[in-house]
């Protein structure tokens, strides 16, 4: 309380934008006084609303039931579907499905992007909380004082007041965009919620900061330039005061912030360009602690007495950086290198690349000595041999090892502009040229440096649960580990691998694990399928016959179930094009020249796949579109009245790899 009142003091001294005024006008000053104690406590208030709110987060997290292993008598209950829950674990797996029902499902595509209503919402209850906050409170009064010596007068209003609030508050929101914005994030230790799902937040409050920082702007414009007497030697006076400057200075740069972070913008000028603009990740940590200084430091100088909320900005931005190169150091410097000796040293990849009409693809394989990651976890890498001044996030491809000398990482990389085009080049550098478009070049070896991980476990908990995989190109990183994990012990729940391709030859990218799915499947009690969907190849373009017909052959047949055979709900299905194997537990399909209908492979899975005894998880990474898709129609796949009967088929959770928020 005596900081607080310490803030407010100094506010009272340094609040003037006007001549000093005396006589009648001193209700004027009671009012603008009151006012700008309000607005300081409302800011503190503001963030005691934050923290209670992320203390019920945190201790919710602990109270709700967790899945554990079950007993030896539960597992055949469980495999007849005899088994009930307790009311309990009903009552809270109800309660989500109920939730996912309704605010799993993606609102304003075309504005708010790829998210779904749950985040929507907390940014309306942001909005809603802000816009009362900067309206209670305020002296809504005119007064009309004379100016000395002349007979012009002054008008005076609560909008100064008004103007202040917003300036106070858009101050108190700085801290929460920057904690945002942080992998190394706080947040994501309070609350359990993956660092890239605020990523939508961290957007939506720099632009409210904007918003706010221009009705400041304008709010005192407007009364220095017009309501205050005799103009404009008075507006001339005001714009020339040091604290104006900075303040014109911190709005040119939370300008520059918004422009250059919207999508049309990023997509004209570049990703690569966007982030080292923006200091999140790429470009000279110099250059980011530089920038930082510039914006944070231009908000202090244009008001010091509220410097705590820049001081909290550069303490949680330091922080990040700090642990990310605490972690880097972890992963890189403290093992006996038998050829280096002791120190920090890189790991080594090798770099394939798969030729398509696409720009390709570049696989990364190594080993290093760090302890393991998660299944679905992710590493920013950093490539010494292009430039150490940028990284990017790259999920694992591989499933950990429990040896952390044994720890081998594979990554899947399309090739595009910026970065991962100069990758291909490395890759393609001092090798001989493909014979053809759809060969593949001999590995080259580059350092790489590693972060992380990052992200949350996708099979952290003991609960068995049915699983249906869904990858769309490259996204197959997050699934591949997954299913090669789900697969490596036996299980009665349904497993659906699901990968959508635009060429037969993409299946060479994971040649050597779709192998280990096939023979995995005919060796263990496991019930797989796999359907490749090829998207853009006839069937006289496909090599699919050749790899179907050089599957490993299994003694035992089953009759055939078909998933998804069908493009759309409005297009007939080409049964023709499907090529179907069915071998023991294990059935894979290729169904080429068509786009699947993601409607369809979800409701078949659990109309016709699914353990009852279990409830279910879908697990995907594509493009946004394929996440709006799978948003919907899981959403639609939830009751809460039906899980709370203890039917699991209706308890469906979405798991959708967001690392772009």
């Amino acid at each position: 309380m005596k900081a607080i009142m310490f803030l407010i003091g100094d506010m009272r001294a340094g609040l003037f934008h006007a001549p000093m005024m005396r006589g009648r006008d001193c209700e004027y000053l009671d009012a603008i006084y009151w006012m700008h104690d309000v607005s300081m406590l409302y800011t503190f208030i503001m963030w005691a609303v934050i923290g209670g709110i992320l203390a019920i987060v945190l201790v919710v997290r602990f109270v709700l039931p967790r899945p554990s292993l079950p007993r030896m008598g539960e597992l055949e209950k469980q495999a007849r579907g005899s088994s009930i829950s307790s009311a309990y674990y009903r009552a809270n797996r109800a309660f989500q499905a109920a939730m996912r029902r309704c605010l799993l499902p993606g609102r304003l595509v075309k504005v708010s992007g790829s998210v779904t209503s749950l985040q929507l919402l907390v940014l309306a209850l942001i909005l809603g909380y802000l816009l009362i906050f900067s309206l209670v409170g305020i002296v809504y009064k005119t007064w009309i004082t004379p100016v000395a010596n002349t007979n012009l007068r002054n008008t005076r209003t609560g909008f100064g007041g008004f103007a202040d609030r917003v300036g106070a508050l858009a101050y108190a929101l700085t801290p929460l965009t920057v904690a945002l914005s942080t992998r190394e994030s706080l947040l994501t230790l309070l609350t359990g919620i993956p660092y890239q799902s605020f990523n939508f937040l961290h957007r939506w409050t720099g632009r409210i900061i904007l918003v706010q920082s221009v009705i400041h702007t304008f709010g005192w414009t407007l009364i220095e330039g017009n309501f205050y007497k005799p103009q404009p030697r008075v507006y001339v006076d005001f714009i020339r005061q040091p604290y104006i400057i900075w303040g014109c200075i911190a709005l040119a740069f939370v300008c520059f912030l918004a422009v250059f972070s919207l999508p049309v913008v990023v997509r004209c000028t570049g990703h690569e360009f966007f982030r080292k603009a923006h200091y999140v990740v790429a470009g000279s940590p110099f250059r980011a602690v530089l920038y930082d200084r510039l914006y944070l430091g231009a908000c202090w100088a244009h008001w010091n007495q509220l410097a705590c909320w820049m001081i909290a900005s550069l303490g949680i931005f330091g922080i990040d950086r700090g642990v990310r190169f605490l972690r880097t150091g972890l992963i890189h410097v403290g093992y006996l290198d038998p050829y280096k000796g002791f120190g920090f040293h890189a790991a080594q990849s090798k770099v394939q690349h798969f030729h398509d009409e696409d720009g390709g693809v570049i696989r990364l394989d190594f080993e290093h000595n760090h302890d393991s990651w998660a299944v679905g976890q992710h590493f920013f890498l950093t490539f010494p041999a292009l430039t150490i001044w940028q990284s990017h996030p790259l999920t694992v491809a591989s499933v950990p090892t429990a040896h952390p000398a044994l720890a081998r990482h594979t990554y899947i990389v399309r090739a595009r502009r910026g970065e991962t085009g100069r990758l291909k080049t490395l890759a393609l550098s001092q090798t001989p040229p493909p014979i053809s478009k759809d060969t593949i070049t001999s590995p080259k070896t580059t350092p790489v440096i590693l972060c992380g991980p990052y992200g949350p476990s996708l099979l952290s908990s003991p609960e068995t649960t049915n699983i249906l995989a869904v990858a769309g190109g490259t996204g197959i990183t997050l699934t591949l580990p997954l299913v090669l994990a789900a697969t490596s012990f036996p299980t009665a729940a349904a497993i659906d691998f699901v990968w959508i391709i635009r060429r037969a030859s993409n299946t060479m990218w994971i040649a050597d694990e779709l192998d280990v799915l096939r023979r995995r499947a005919a060796q263990r009690h496991v019930d797989l399928r796999i359907h490749i969907y090829i998207t853009q190849e006839a069937p006289s373009q496909s090599s699919s016959d050749a790899w179907v017909t050089s599957l490993p052959e299994v003694t035992c047949c089953t009759e055939r179930e078909e998933i998804g055979a069908h493009s759309s709900p409005s297009s007939p299905a080409v049964s023709g094009n499907e090529k179907p194997v069915s071998k023991g537990t294990y059935q894979h399909s290729l169904i080429l020249s068509e786009r699947p209908s993601l409607d369809r492979i979800v409701t078949s899975f659990l109309d016709a796949r699914v353990n009852s005894a279990y409830r279910t998880r879908v697990i995907a990474s594509g493009p946004a579109s394929m996440g709006h898709d799978l948003r919907r129609v899981v959403a639609a796949s939830n009751d809460g009245g039906k899980v709370w009967k203890d039917d699991k088929r209706w308890d469906v959770e979405l798991d959708w790899d967001d690392r772009m928020g």
